[in-house]
């Protein structure tokens, strides 16, 4: 599985390191290329997902790979060589042009069959105006990938997850979420409780089938971005994560939006199944 895009950094390390857990399965996450400040970026993560050591940053688990370059062994390209699953995060801003289809050629991917798509609330239904021009550019590149999708020679899963504000990813109370390394970087205390806050206690999630909610305006989303109360248009970042994992193991494809609900743990996987049977 490879988690790529520009959307969250912490839902890609989130949902990294849930999948890992797993030790049968391997896990690609690109850092960017060395000379673009990778290497930099890489040691971060480690910190992230592994916790900091006397020494520096505590060894990843074996089954996650942290490219720094697009080429050569070990690089974004061989990765994606052996990938099945692939994991888009496009929630904050979308692919850069072209980016889709050259992921979802045969020649970049030729073992791929499963695609997750994360995306913003509303970027379907996007038309632009004074708040809305971004989730055009989203709204294309959704249809890009869907798009390469339908291309492709063999049969290709896309689904969908929509979010909106997404908060948290620390470890909360199950320590699904990444290292408390995440909390020691919150220089505003405000931020920090916010975060633990929903690792704690918002951790619940419904699902919604396609795209029917409003994103908050940026004025709304401004003045709650300390709250960690459970608000339809945001979601818990290990919720998110733990849906995509259901997802990854799920046959068929899903179209649906997740919303934040109160809760210690997110849904089990059998609660995950009845919400994703009832939107399909």
């Amino acid at each position: 599985m490879t988690v790529f895009g520009p959307g969250s950094e912490t839902l890609a390390l989130v949902t990294a390191k849930m999948v890992a857990s797993d030790e049968t399965l391997r896990v690609n996450l690109f850092a960017g290329q060395v000379e673009a400040g990778g290497a930099k970026k890489k040691k971060t993560w480690m910190k992230l997902i592994s916790g900091l050591g006397p020494n520096g940053p505590n060894p990843l688990p074996p089954n996650i790979n942290i490219a720094t370059s697009l080429d050569g062994d070990g690089g974004l390209g061989s990765l994606l060589e052996d990938t099945s699953a692939l994991v888009i995060l496009a929630d904050a801003e979308p692919l850069a042009p072209g980016a889709a289809a050259t992921l979802l050629s045969e020649s970049s991917t030729p073992a791929l069959r499963k695609i997750i798509v994360v995306t913003r609330i509303g970027a379907s239904k996007a038309t632009g105006g004074f708040f809305g021009a971004g989730d055009v550019k989203l709204r294309e590149c959704e249809e890009e990938i869907r798009e390469g999708a339908k291309s492709r020679g063999v049969p290709l899963e896309a689904s969908v997850l929509r979010v909106g504000t997404l908060k948290g990813g620390g470890p909360g109370n199950s320590g699904l979420g990444l290292d408390k390394f995440l909390y020691d970087t919150q220089v505003q205390l405000e931020k920090f409780m916010m975060m633990s806050g929903m690792d704690k206690f918002t951790v619940g999630c419904s699902v919604l089938p396609g795209d029917p909610l409003t994103l908050a305006n940026p004025l709304v989303r401004k003045g709650r971005s300390i709250s960690f109360d459970p608000y339809p248009d945001e979601c818990s970042v290990i919720a998110c994560a733990s849906a995509v994992r259901y997802l990854l193991g799920r046959e068929g494809t899903v179209d649906a939006t997740l919303s934040a609900e109160k809760g210690e743990a997110p849904p089990t996987e059998e609660e995950w199944g009845s919400m994703f049977d009832k939107v399909n």
